[in-house]
């Protein structure tokens, strides 16, 4: 059982959380949070996507880089 008192059970819980998932575990769950999108196996993202119709994966954070080649003068 955990703590009874609120502050010593976050501790606990904490303790547990980091006990269980590894830190890439923790980045890529908190990437996909921020992205909003479905963390899960390969064929469960395809699943989403197929009845969505959105793209369920994470992208990269930034822009991609701008072609220079492409530019006016």
């Amino acid at each position: 059982m955990l703590a009874a008192a609120p502050e010593a059970h976050a501790k606990a819980y904490r303790q547990r959380l980091q006990e269980a998932l590894s830190d890439d575990d923790l980045k890529a769950i908190r990437t996909y949070l921020q992205q909003q999108r479905a963390l899960g196996r390969d064929d469960f993202r395809a699943m989403v996507e197929a009845k969505t119709w959105c793209f369920a994966g994470v992208r990269p954070a930034h822009r991609p880089p701008h072609d220079s080649s492409n530019d006016r003068k």
